[in-house]
Formats: structure tokens, C-alpha cells, sequence
């Protein structure tokens, strides 16, 4: 029977090897509290800071109506703006806004009808559009009213699973490029100098670049023939899903780059590619709703590039959004690359001349 001495040296040798996988502390320290509080946010059938639009039914509708749906009753279950028909209709394409509720004339006395449309391409709020229709009317029971509620679904319906795809997409494009090419490049660190002097830099960046796009898309390729084999419905593969993958993949690429070079290849950069990872994964609503984060989360995908990158490949891929909807998405996520590159060119560079 082994002594607890020698137990001790063995469990606390095992410590001292997590301690220095960065990713495995992210995933045993981090995972915990994100779990924690995305089940938090459902206290209620829906989070509180779900985003909603408010709109007009139609221009008898007054101010006074207008308020009372958005403070009295939506305030109490969701995060309601009031909004155009247009700016509504329109957020809701691009994920801003998770349902739309249209407000009839003589809302305050009961009378009308009370619409609420979701994207039925947005599957999670498509799925509980039913619990919306029951706090609406739980809420304006409070206040003794008992109008018509009815539901409008537009858009292709889709499942949660084409839902997410593309989340699992980006985390894959996030891997190869946040982990597995910059830490390959840390393994290389004592003869980098070396490889750098005997080749131009931009054959190096291409060369990284175009290692990690084939990392990505074999990863891609089995998860499709897989999906495919087992009859499940697959992501739409078309001309603008394929280019902003590719264009995600570059630019994870160049992130996770130089960000090693710029902490010259050292551990402190494994440390914080692996954070930058946690951060992504977390926040860029690859695997959960932003709009169904706490309140006091909720600024944070919006500061996240990978946030609007994975909203635009969704788009694309899934629910066939026409790239006008979509322009100010695409310029934030070639800017992000751009931005990468240069960086990534000025760190190599500068590790390069010492």
C-alpha cells in the first residue's frame, strides 16, 4: 500500500501539470461560473434581459398605448425598446431582437389584438414563443385585461441543431487558429529566428494562415459527413458562407499569432490565446443566445468581433439573410482581419530582428 507521502507527491504532481495547461485551468476554473450563471438567467421561463422590440399596429396607435405595453407589461419579463416597423423587423434579421410584439390601439381598456413575431430561423426564441404568448397574458391579467394574443413565425423554420452548426463552426475555425497553430509555433520557439531569417514574412503568415484553414476544414469536413451520415439537417454550404469562413478562419489565425508573437512565443502567451479562447467560446454565441445572457453581461459579445462574425456566417449559412442586412457585420469582421494581420506582420517582424 503506498504511503500517503508518496500519494501526496503523486496528487500534488498532478496539480503542478494543470497548473501549467493553461487550458485546462480555463476549462476547471471558468466552465463552473459560466455554467452558473447562464442557468441563473432562466429564474424565469425566459431571462429577464431578453431583447424585444415594440411596434405600432398602426398610427391610431397613441403614446399613451405605447408606454403602457412597454413599461407596465413587457418591463416585467423582458428588455423592451420601442422601435420603427423597419429598424424592428430589421433587428430581428440581424439577432438584435429577439421577438417583436405589435401594440394595437386601446391596448390600456383591452381592446385589439396583440401580435408577437419571431423569427422562426431563430430557433431557441422560436421554440418558446408559446411562454411568451402565456407571460403576456399573465402580466396583462395582473392588470384585469384579457386581449387577443396571437403568434406570427417568419422565416424558414429550422432546428436547434442548424441552429448551433455554425457555433460549432466557429469553435472549430477558433481552435485551429487560437490554439492549435499558435501553440505548434511556441513548441518551435528556439529555432523561430531561424525559420523566420531563411523566408520572406509574408510567405510565413501565408503559410500559417493556409496550415490552419486545413486544420479547420478537416475538422469541418468530418462533422459534415457525419451530420450527413446520421440524417441530420446540415449547414447550408453557398458562395458567402464558404468566403466568411474562410475570411473567420485568417483572422482567428492572425489573432492567435500575434498575439504568441507579440509575448514572444513565452508561456504567459499559452496562458492568454487559452483565455482568449474561454472568451470566445463563452460570449460570441456559438453555444448560447447573447440575448439570453444577465443584463450585465450582455455588452460583452457586442465588443467581441467574433460576435458579428458568427451572426453573419449564421446568416449565410442557415437562414439565407441578403448581405444588405448584413453590411456593417461584414466591414466589422474584414476590419478584424485586417487589423489582425497588420499585427500579426509587425510582431513577426519584430521578433524576427531581435
Amino acid at each position: 500500500m503506498a504511503s500517503f507521502g508518496k500519494l501526496r507527491a503523486l496528487v500534488g504532481r498532478d496539480f503542478l501539470v494543470i497548473k501549467r495547461n493553461a487550458l485546462m485551468l480555463l476549462f476547471i476554473l471558468l466552465l463552473p461560473v459560466a455554467f452558473s450563471i447562464i442557468f441563473a438567467s432562466f429564474k424565469e421561463v425566459i431571462p429577464k434581459s431578453t431583447p424585444a422590440s415594440v411596434i405600432k399596429a398602426d398610427a391610431n396607435v397613441s403614446d399613451a398605448d405605447m408606454r403602457f405595453a412597454t413599461f407596465t407589461i413587457l418591463s416585467q419579463f423582458c428588455s423592451p425598446t420601442v422601435d420603427s416597423r423597419e429598424d424592428a423587423f430589421r433587428k430581428l434579421s440581424r439577432e438584435e431582437s429577439y421577438f417583436i410584439v405589435s401594440v394595437p390601439a386601446g391596448i390600456r381598456e383591452g381592446k385589439g389584438n396583440l401580435t408577437i413575431y419571431v423569427d422562426h430561423s431563430l430557433s431557441p426564441l422560436a421554440e418558446v414563443s408559446d411562454y411568451v404568448v402565456e407571460i403576456l397574458k399573465y402580466e396583462l391579467g395582473k392588470v384585469g385585461l384579457n386581449p387577443e394574443i396571437t403568434v406570427e413565425k417568419m422565416g424558414r423554420r429550422i432546428m436547434p441543431i442548424e441552429y448551433f452548426t455554425p457555433g460549432v463552426f466557429m469553435i472549430l475555425l477558433a481552435i485551429a487558429g487560437i490554439l492549435i497553430v499558435p501553440f505548434n509555433s511556441m513548441k518551435d520557439s528556439d529555432m523561430m529566428s531561424r525559420v523566420l531569417s531563411s523566408v520572406n514574412i509574408w510567405e510565413f503568415i501565408a503559410s500559417k494562415l493556409l496550415f490552419s484553414l486545413v486544420i479547420a476544414l478537416i475538422q469541418i469536413v468530418i462533422l459534415l459527413a457525419t451530420e450527413y451520415y446520421l440524417e441530420m439537417p446540415v449547414m447550408g454550404v453557398n458562395t458567402a458562407s464558404v468566403l466568411t469562413a474562410v475570411l473567420i478562419s485568417f483572422a482567428f489565425t492572425s489573432t492567435g499569432l500575434f498575439v504568441a508573437f507579440a509575448l514572444k512565443l513565452s508561456n504567459t502567451a499559452r496562458y492568454i490565446c487559452s483565455l482568449l479562447f474561454g472568451v470566445i467560446t463563452a460570449f460570441s454565441g456559438a453555444l448560447y443566445p447573447p440575448g439570453f445572457l444577465p443584463s450585465y453581461l450582455q455588452p460583452v459579445p457586442k465588443i467581441l468581433p467574433t460576435y458579428y462574425a458568427l451572426v453573419v456566417l449564421r446568416g449565410f449559412a442557415v437562414k439565407g439573410t441578403a448581405e444588405s442586412l448584413l453590411e456593417d457585420y461584414i466591414g466589422i469582421v474584414v476590419i478584424w482581419f485586417i487589423l489582425s494581420l497588420a499585427l500579426f506582420y509587425y510582431f513577426v517582424r519584430r521578433f524576427r530582428d531581435g
